[in-house]
């Protein structure tokens, strides 16, 4: 069984095209699709559109293994880069100073629970975008965002867990290892296991760190859900495992140790126009890490 995100060939608001893709997902072979739609921005699912999901992927004959839940708009922006000056931006925004805007961003986030309810995944993967050249510049910042994001947490936690969902919270790669360690040993000291886990993102870890693996061996009691991809270290090119630089043999070692779930979820971007080769190509590659799994296991 592998699962492959929905938006490998890009984005789509096109309902016919949206169809095709999952029928392309299905038909060569895929059990599972992690649905990466609509993952950034402030678009809300209707109940209607929920359900036209479900539909598709109970004829499709495919299930979802996770959803890509969205942060709201990009928080912040450059406005002189030189100074590493920020202006802040507050649309359906979960960790905004503005409470309006904050609890639009949890109304934002509480839609692609509902969402993971409905397609019966139980997890969703949030972004936590740090604005760490801020807290370095004014310390009171930092705890006036963490303070706005542990509210919200404290405000999704019923919620979330009423509805069977757990938020997993993605390593990423514009960020200091040191500042995404604090983020994350904030917030797992806050929250336990059944409310909040760790999303390993191996492409974002080969850029991030020194060690690729430095997050996935630090929160390997975290790990509820991941995205496999490949890259050479130095830019997020979502390529099929084993093209790029990243240690698999190493994460295949955390990830039997972890509680992650069958089956493994490939994040891979489509280079091309031959979508049966790039599926192949997808395919061999899970193949031949699961063989690698199976070794520690």
């Amino acid at each position: 069984m592998f699962a492959l995100s929905s938006d490998y060939n890009g984005e789509s608001r096109n309902t016919e095209k949206i169809r095709r893709i999952l029928s392309a997902i299905a038909g060569a072979g895929f059990s599972h699709v992690h649905w990466c739609y609509e993952w950034k921005g402030p678009y809300l699912y209707s109940s209607h559109e929920m359900r036209q999901i479900k539909e598709w992927l109970g004829e499709l004959g495919l299930k979802a293994k996770g959803i890509h839940g969205s942060c709201g708009e990009i928080r912040f922006k450059h406005t002189t880069p030189r100074k590493f000056e920020w202006e802040r931006e507050n649309l359906k925004d979960y960790v905004s100073s503005n409470e309006y805007n904050r609890l639009a961003g949890v109304e934002l986030v509480k839609n692609r629970i509902d969402l993971a309810g409905e397609l019966e995944t139980g997890e969703i993967v949030l972004h936590l975008p740090l604005p760490y050249r801020i807290f370095e510049k004014h310390s009171s910042f930092k705890e006036e965002f963490y303070t706005a994001a542990c509210k919200s947490f404290d405000e999704l936690k019923d919620y979330s867990l009423e509805k069977g969902v757990r938020i997993c919270i993605e390593n990423l790669p514009d960020c200091p290892e040191r500042c995404q360690t604090e983020m994350f040993d904030r917030l797992f000291d806050r929250y336990d296991r059944t409310y909040m886990g760790f999303c390993f993102d191996t492409g974002h870890g080969n850029m991030s760190s020194r060690d690729c693996l430095y997050f996935a061996r630090r929160y390997t009691d975290r790990m509820f859900i991941v995205h496999i991809h490949d890259n050479h270290g130095s830019s997020d090119e979502h390529l099929i495992p084993f093209e790029g630089t990243f240690n698999w043999e190493g994460f295949a070692e955390l990830l039997v140790k972890s509680p992650y779930k069958l089956p493994c979820l490939f994040e891979v971007n489509i280079r091309g126009t031959d979508e049966n080769l790039f599926f192949k190509k997808v395919l061999e590659a899970g193949r031949k890490f699961q063989a690698i799994t199976e070794r520690f296991t």
